[in-house]
């Protein structure tokens, strides 16, 4: 595949078009672009080996001061971090239950709220302990958590994601109190609510156990790359079955570049100018509203929040599906096969709604957005 006389493997080599990502931190078309600093970082680090054992312990220091928790740890993504927060519950620092897991979980349980129920949570199971729900989707009570609770308990689970039913949940404040009464831990899965950083330092304040939240969404660390922190003693039970330990989570290794990427990562982050960001954003979705109201049958309008309440202004494009005689669903998929690969939020493609996210646009990549929707419309007879 690759060229004649080349030593490097490209997209174009493979074969693969360059994505124009509306999507967001999506990880299906690669989750990041890592700035030029924290490539070198992890360039650095590819040309020594260390002590990864310590390298672990410093870096979680690192994300401990941070966030203002006991102590943190790099995961393989907030998914290996769900994993590993999942199987400290089950054994602590007891290294023979450790070296027995699943098997250990077994009969084991961890209480979520029904309409909490994402594609993540099959991290949690790969532990090997059983996810209770509780309520339907619409509508959970403290009392079924309480009444959930037995000898068995390891664990409550409380998830921000796009695909969570908020209507009707147990807020995460009431949830940490019945963890408390009942003297077990609760894990958050915050792969999500890291922008702004502060909300992840508020989820500790308040008492959460083990938070867990993504390297690669809005921090642009590597996109293998996450973190989680909490209390001392079950970060240690984390990292002690963590690569290079032998453990559940040893197919979850990761990489000394990796580890440095994401700290670097952190570091920028925390400098980062959000007023001169949010106004770039703010003038790529201006531009995307103005433009796609210029075309018949949509009607696109700004929105200033996202599904976890960051403040991502974004556009919702509705379209009228009965007279332009295709769905939201179509639209997207031909988006994507058009002479420009352009990807959008799905989130809402059940309502006849396309969101287009601008925090991972380059600059013109929104003319090229407009340009792809044009092109549809045309080859549909509808401009």
């Amino acid at each position: 595949m690759l060229k004649k006389g080349g030593a490097m493997a490209t997209f174009e080599s493979l074969g693969i078009k360059k994505v124009i990502n509306a999507s967001g931190n999506n990880s299906r078309v690669g989750s990041s672009i890592l700035s030029q600093e924290v490539l070198q970082a992890m360039n650095e680090a590819s040309k020594v080996y260390v002590n990864m054992n310590e390298l672990h312990i410093r870096c979680g220091e690192f994300i401990a001061q941070i966030t203002g928790a006991e102590a943190g740890l790099v995961t393989t993504g907030a998914s290996g971090g769900l994993l590993l927060a999942a199987a400290a519950c089950v054994t602590g620092t007891n290294k023979a239950l450790m070296l027995e897991l699943p098997q250990s979980a077994k009969g084991k349980e961890i209480v979520i709220q029904k309409g909490h129920r994402t594609g993540y949570d099959q991290a949690i199971r790969t532990s090997g302990v059983n996810l209770i729900e509780v309520g339907i989707p619409y509508q959970t009570y403290p009392e079924q958590i309480e009444n959930s609770i037995n000898e068995n308990t390891v664990a409550l689970l409380f998830t921000f994601g796009e695909t969570v039913n908020r209507n009707g949940e147990v807020s995460l404040e009431d949830v940490i109190k019945i963890a408390k009464k009942h003297k077990i831990p609760i894990i958050v899965d915050g792969s999500l609510i890291n922008f702004p950083f502060k909300r992840l330092k508020d989820c500790i304040a308040m008492g959460v156990d083990l938070l867990v939240t993504s390297g690669g969404k809005h921090i642009f660390g590597p996109p293998g790359t996450g973190f989680l922190c909490g209390k001392k003693d079950l970060v240690e039970a984390c990292r002690l079955q963590a690569g290079p330990s032998y453990g559940i989570g040893r197919p979850l290794k990761i990489g000394k570049e990796e580890i440095i990427g994401l700290i670097t990562a952190l570091e920028i982050y925390l400098k980062k100018n959000y007023k001169a960001e949010h106004q770039k954003w703010n003038k790529k979705i201006h531009y995307l509203v103005s433009k796609l109201n210029e075309l018949n049958n949509i009607e696109a309008t700004q929105t200033e929040f996202d599904e976890v309440d960051r403040p991502v202004p974004r556009a919702r494009v509705f379209f009228d599906e009965r007279k332009i005689k295709h769905n939201a669903y179509e639209i997207t998929k031909c988006l994507q096969c058009g002479e420009h690969q352009i990807w959008v939020q799905e989130f809402s493609l059940r309502e006849g709604v396309i969101l287009l996210n601008p925090v991972c646009l380059a600059d013109g990549e929104e003319e090229l957005i407009i340009k792809g929707f044009q092109n549809l419309w045309r080859s549909w007879n509808l401009s």
